[in-house]
């Protein structure tokens, strides 16, 4: 190992450190939040910036004690930054239980220290062998070996992106709750959006940010949803992992200590008229949502005036136009020619088709992100 070059050296440490930088600052950055907010028990706040520079200057002081360690040893430069390697994805394993919802350290805070402990064991015993001084010697081109040493470490690198936390919904909901904190609602729904996989915490999420908005009864159906019940936290697999709960409940205007799921408390705040205007919202929507129209009619009255001099937000006119075309006998007589309109269109688009998977990817493309689609097809 000191016999090779300082090319080599300079070369492998400044790529090892940037990867390391961008890789904390940038993939981990709101992982490691989550956990430094678990861990101090919301005490103290992790600093993207300073966080990743700290830890970056920790593995390469790691590095630096193993060059100490081997330096009498014959060993590529680029296998120095194993044990940084190591205690990288030991640091970034983490994931949440499926059992309680919490974070918890994955395997390799089992698995890491134990590989430390075999690398270490095979240098010197590979070292003390002397099979090394029968093998040929690869480092008397300065080119090869650094082209050896930045295929290491490019190894080394893959392997940790590949086995530290890469879940990409998780990392999604955790950069929407930062955003949250930060009243940046345009920035969590931009994120949010991106996925339209039906994940319940996701989907509690937009929720939350277009009712902070003021448009959860506008653009509902234009993020993934899943049902009532993934409108409020539960307490187990639906939660914040940083924003405060108590927030949304205070925003909701009601804040309790007995345990409720959504339908509970969504219900509760109904029963005993507590209900602002953001809750009207989510009680309207919870309707909507279980595909009861005649509960929606019934409370649209109660928290809206319903007349033709009022614009109501566009899925509560799709769920009324939805229902003056299902209801023989309405207790409420709507009217919206542009709304009566596209729901024809609507039904065009739906006679077209014989074929049901051909029928329904078409009315997704077109009709996606209305109350009518949902109704018809969202499962």
């Amino acid at each position: 190992m000191k016999n090779q070059g300082l090319l080599t050296r300079v070369m492998c440490t400044f790529v090892f450190t940037l990867f390391c930088f961008y890789y904390l600052y940038c993939y981990q950055a709101d992982l490691l939040t989550v956990m430094q907010h678990v861990l101090s028990q919301g005490q103290t706040h992790y600093n993207h910036f300073v966080g990743a520079v700290l830890i970056t200057l920790v593995v390469l002081l790691i590095q630096i004690g193993v060059v100490r360690i081997l330096q009498r040893k014959r060993l590529a430069w680029a296998l120095t930054f194993v044990p940084s390697a190591l205690c990288l994805i030991m640091l970034t394993n983490i994931g949440v239980s499926p059992d309680c919802g919490t974070l918890a350290f994955g395997v390799w805070r089992y698995i890491a220290p134990v590989l430390i402990v075999v690398f270490f064991l095979i240098v010197f015993g590979v070292n003390n062998s002397g099979v090394l001084d029968s093998l040929p010697r690869v480092w008397s081109n300065p080119i090869r070996e650094l082209w050896l040493n930045l295929l290491i470490l490019t190894i080394l690198m893959l392997t940790i992106c590949f086995v530290s936390n890469d879940d990409k919904y998780f990392h999604a909901r955790i950069h929407a709750e930062q955003c949250l904190l930060d009243g940046d609602y345009d920035a969590a729904l931009k994120t949010l959006r991106r996925y339209d996989v039906s994940d319940r915490n996701i989907s509690m999420l937009a929720t939350y940010a277009l009712a902070k908005k003021g448009e959860l009864a506008e653009h509902m159906f234009d993020y993934p949803v899943v049902g009532v019940d993934a409108m409020l936290p539960n307490g187990k697999d639906i939660k914040f992992e940083l924003y405060p709960e108590y927030q949304l409940y205070v925003y909701l205007g009601g804040r309790y200590k007995q345990t409720m799921n959504a339908r509970q408390y969504i219900n509760f705040q109904r029963r005993i008229n507590r209900v602002n205007k953001p809750m009207a919202d989510y009680v309207l929507c919870a309707h909507l949502l279980d595909r009861n129209l005649d509960a929606f009619v019934a409370d649209l009255k109660k928290y809206y005036e319903v007349n033709d001099s009022v614009t109501l937000p566009r899925h509560y006119r799709e769920a009324l136009t939805l229902y003056m075309h299902t209801h023989t006998a309405p207790a409420i007589i709507y009217k919206d020619n542009v709304g009566a309109t596209d729901y024809e269109d609507y039904q065009l688009l739906e006679r077209k088709f014989d074929n049901e998977h051909d029928k329904k990817n078409a009315l997704r493309r077109m009709f996606g992100n209305t109350y009518w689609y949902y109704y018809d097809y969202q499962k």
